[in-house]
């Protein structure tokens, strides 16, 4: 897609630092990391986002996040790693091509970054959590 970043670095038409590729996906080291090792996986062909991607292309991508994660996991030994896959502006999508997130953690991540969010959570009793789960159950039903 003309303009599309990612699309751009899959052509190597941008360099990024590659750290695999195979004729579906490729994963590299992010530009702007959150911390040593943050990687990202995409698909070389364009999707916008995981409403728009195929079950087949989607599962590479994951395999690739698995692997890509496990080589970091036994490189840098963080406490922790993330794989995170936004879609949306409001949910943090910057780049409308389907991409996920590798996020190494480190000790005292989780305090300043994901303690913030764990922070306002609050537990929902089953009453409110039933609809819920009847609505987004029988729709999943449908789509299956």
């Amino acid at each position: 897609m003309d303009g599309c970043t990612f699309c751009n670095i899959s052509s190597h038409e941008i360099r990024a630092e590659i750290l695999f590729e195979n004729e579906v996906v490729m994963a590299f080291l992010d530009h702007r990391p959150i911390s040593k090792g943050h990687s990202l996986v995409i698909p070389k062909k364009h999707f916008t986002d995981i409403f728009d991607v195929d079950a087949d292309t989607l599962c590479e991508v994951y395999r690739v996040a698995k692997v890509t994660a496990t080589a970091i996991d036994q490189v840098y030994h963080p406490s922790g790693i993330n794989i995170i896959q936004n879609n949306g502006v409001n949910a943090g999508q910057t780049i409308f091509h389907f991409h996920v997130h590798v996020i190494p953690r480190y000790d005292s991540e989780y305090n300043k970054i994901l303690g913030k969010i764990a922070a306002t959570r609050k537990v929902v009793d089953h009453s409110e959590l039933d609809p819920i789960r009847d609505i987004i159950s029988n729709k999943m039903d449908q789509l299956m």
